[in-house]
């Protein structure tokens, strides 16, 4: 327990929990203001090209590409952040965080790599094959730089969230979002915005604020030519469970749309696909605090507390999925309406299903996740194996036959299985240091 001092081991639960919330709280704020500007941002680059010729499957090729991107950078990212947030905040400062982080940082570059080349090389099959759209590879290349960028970018927001740096975190991610729109803006009024324009406009910001992410981590975080074999295979110890678990989860998490897209065609898929930047808001401030409240989760593990921590988390997150669910399920068609536009009105029974299984999500399951993720990375690949299931059965026995409303009525399905199993599993964790 001597690692933890620093943070205050001595402290009771309710003096740790209160600061460890109110900060959460500032940064999810933030995030979300910052959010905001993105969200609409999004759901104008969806309006504006559903109201093209032929908008829904440009649309549909959008959603499908962004999934990828999500895909990627979830699976072999991710996994990298909960290394890194699990161990970082129990150390004290030097050089056992540098050498945990830049381990770390070196796998994620090497698979950022993977994903490009994979991408490029792959581009033309995946635009016939799976978009059924030819003239689609240079989006597909596109989409494959946007990932292995945002990969790389991703490492260094890690660093400052393990350090708890959030004032530079916070700058990182208001500088990415701008320059987003700023970009977005731009390709709009010089070419039009199409599917292959957005990812153009998405990929040059992520490029643009890597550099200053770089030059504000430090001498010693930059020199990732310094490898050590020991770093690294403490690493692999962890990754080899929850990349595969990761990468099922990632696939798991959109694979309604990739099965829309094969089963019903490009437009089916944009008409369901462009609901997603509606439920972005929710997902993200949950994972946005989950982020700030994963150092803090780690500690409280150890510390055998996370019962109680869970339990002051859920006053808060309950209550307000409700609200804003049940306004959104009593008026689906307006909410489209007033949002992506009339182009998607028919998407409205899928966002109806749709908000209610993000909301039972978003008001339970982050903090319980992040801890099994964390301290059980078998138990994690198993229940992502029991999600894949639920939602490829349901999937496939739905869609064909109901289209969108049939992918929002499996996502509900496999929303709620896992999220029950996570709870479960999060409740029967022992009281022992994080892995």
């Amino acid at each position: 327990m001597t690692a933890l001092s620093h943070h205050g081991a001595g402290m009771a639960p309710t003096e740790t929990l209160a600061p460890a919330l109110r900060r959460a709280a500032v940064v999810t704020v933030l995030r979300i203001g910052l959010l905001g500007l993105w969200f609409f941002a999004l759901i104008r680059a969806y309006r504006a090209i559903g109201d093209l010729p032929g908008g829904l499957a440009e649309a549909g090729t959008l959603a499908l590409l962004m999934a990828g991107i999500k895909l990627f950078t979830s699976a072999l990212s991710d996994p990298f952040d909960l290394r890194v947030v699990g161990q970082v905040p129990a150390l004290a400062e030097g050089p056992a965080r540098v050498a945990i982080w830049r381990a770390a940082q070196q796998g994620r570059l090497l698979a950022a790599a993977l994903v490009l080349l994979a991408g490029l090389a792959l581009a033309g099959p995946l635009a016939r094959h799976l978009l059924h759209a030819p003239d689609a590879a240079g989006a597909v290349r596109l989409a494959a730089l946007a990932a292995a960028l945002e990969m790389a970018y991703r490492g260094y927001l890690s660093d400052n969230q393990s350090r708890e740096r959030f004032g530079r975190f916070l700058a990182l991610e208001a500088a990415l979002q701008l320059l987003r729109i700023a970009g977005l803006l731009i390709v709009a009024r010089v070419a039009g915005l199409t599917a292959a324009g957005f990812l153009f406009a998405y990929a040059g910001a992520t490029a643009l604020v890597l550099l200053p992410a770089i030059l504000l981590s430090g001498a010693a975080r930059a020199r990732l030519w310094q490898v050590v074999p020991g770093d690294l295979a403490a690493c692999w110890a962890y990754l080899r469970w929850i990349v595969p678990a990761m990468l099922l989860a990632a696939l798991v998490e959109r694979l309604d749309i990739f099965l829309l897209t094969s089963l019903r065609g490009a437009a089916e898929a944009g008409l369901y696909g462009a609901l997603l930047p509606l439920l972005l808001v929710p997902e993200m401030v949950a994972g946005f605090a989950a982020h700030a409240l994963q150092p803090r989760i780690a500690e409280m593990m150890a510390r055998g507390q996370l019962l109680r921590f869970w339990g002051g988390v859920l006053r808060l997150t309950v209550p307000l999925a409700a609200l804003v669910g049940l306004g959104v399920a009593l008026l689906p068609g307006a909410v489209i309406a007033a949002t992506i536009g009339p182009a998607y009105a028919e998407a409205a029974p899928a966002l109806r299903l749709l908000v209610l299984a993000v909301m039972a999500w978003v008001a339970v399951v982050p903090v319980p996740l992040s801890a099994v993720a964390m301290a059980r990375p078998r138990l994690t690949l198993t229940i992502t194996v029991v999600q894949a299931g639920l939602i490829a059965v349901a999937g496939l026995a739905l869609i064909p036959s109901h289209g969108a409303t049939g992918a929002a009525v499996a996502v509900l399905i496999m929303r709620l299985g896992v999220g029950a199993m996570v709870c479960a599993a999060a409740l029967r964790l022992p009281a022992e240091p994080v892995p």
